[in-house]
């Protein structure tokens, strides 16, 4: 059987879709050696900038579109197209499968233009239509997807993703000692990793912040990580509005070896998103020994089970106590670190692949 995963979405600063088709398409060549796989891409003429990520098997190889983007003129030869992409034209030399990752803009409308919420509600139609499997990362995504479009997708399966195995295991010491030479972050640490995003719901977590300094006179520094982009303007507006300018930190964007050292060097890692697919940066948090606050909505709980301890996302002091017994009752953070730590072995990508190997066989 010809194989072919799109892999666009690693040909570009990486982020959560990046980093998932990566980790599948490794795990496949782990556990697959007699499919033959095509790894398409599109690059356009003169592009010099994309790199390609390394064959990871003997039975793979780049398809690479630099003409047009083209895909069922490319895949003539293939039995199967996995992407998760909205994009793929529909074609009578392959089967389809999507993973679809969440609905966030459809749910969380703020800050998308009327017609790019237009144009997606009809690509999702016509990918629900098309393709033969929808993957959902979560059952959270596919009740959203049964929801929103009621009958429309054929069938939905929930392949939870794997956690990630790169991320190598440091003591804290060594974490600790990386952050301070690279970012001269020396004091006690709360950390947040992801987007900025009203969803993301950063200004309930700076007030929380902003709580805990107040009343329980805490030492530590809120480190938020990722790209600012156009939301970083009202995090901003709050932090300078409570007096915070001192005591949040914005590293930016960093590297995954970076970001296990933040991981490994916090005190307590605090998600309070009101809304999520999957929540990557939970699963991350368990790998890593960091005991974990997030909400108890959407996916978060999903994904934390009982290994966090979880809060309305809306209610700032659940935020506030929750976050202040994590960093003053040892026995209870020494108890989340071995509950996330057993949690996160429940979501393998070596699982994950034999289930989507299944679907590929069965179409």
């Amino acid at each position: 059987m010809n194989i072919a995963i799109d892999i666009r979405s690693t040909l570009k600063k990486m982020t959560g879709i990046g980093n998932y088709t990566l980790g599948l398409v490794n795990a496949l060549a782990g556990i697959d050696r007699e499919n033959r796989y095509y790894l398409y891409s599109y690059i356009r003429p003169f592009d010099f900038k994309r790199r390609l990520w390394p064959l990871p098997g003997s039975n793979f190889s780049h398809r690479v579109d630099r003409l047009s983007f083209n895909p069922s003129k490319a895949m003539r030869d293939v039995d199967v197209l996995h992407t998760s992409s909205y994009d793929m034209p529909e074609s009578r030399f392959y089967s389809l499968v999507t993973t679809v990752h969440d609905l966030v803009p459809l749910i969380f409308p703020q800050g998308y233009a009327d017609d790019y919420l237009l144009k997606l509600e009809g690509d999702l139609n016509r990918v629900f239509s098309e393709s033969k499997v929808i993957i959902a990362d979560s059952i959270n995504t596919k009740n959203d997807i049964e929801k929103m479009f009621p009958g429309k997708a054929k069938r939905i399966e929930v392949i939870y993703p794997g956690r990630d195995e790169s991320m190598p295991e440091i003591d804290r010491q060594t974490a600790l000692r990386k952050i301070k030479g690279s970012y001269g972050i020396e004091e006690k640490f709360l950390l947040y990793s992801g987007g900025m995003d009203p969803r993301k719901n950063i200004k309930r977590l700076i007030k929380a912040f902003s709580r805990l300094k107040l009343r329980h006179k805490v030492p530590h520094k809120l480190v938020i990580v990722g790209t600012k982009g156009k939301w970083a303007v009202e995090a901003l507006e709050e932090i300078t509005k409570l007096k915070l300018t001192r005591e949040v930190i914005f590293p930016g964007y960093v590297s995954r070896g970076d970001l296990n050292c933040f991981y490994r060097a916090a005190d307590c890692f605090v998600y309070p998103s009101l809304y999520e697919g999957f929540g990557f940066p939970i699963l991350e948090a368990f790998v890593a020994g960091t005991p974990v606050v997030t909400s108890s909505n959407s996916s978060c709980g999903e994904i934390a089970a009982d290994a966090a301890l979880t809060v309305d996302p809306s209610k700032v002091d659940q935020i506030t106590d929750a976050i202040h017994r994590v960093i003053t009752d040892k026995e209870l953070a020494a108890d989340l670190v071995v509950r996330g730590r057993e949690r996160s072995g429940d979501f393998s990508w070596e699982a994950s692949a034999g289930r989507m190997l299944e679907l590929f066989r069965g179409n």
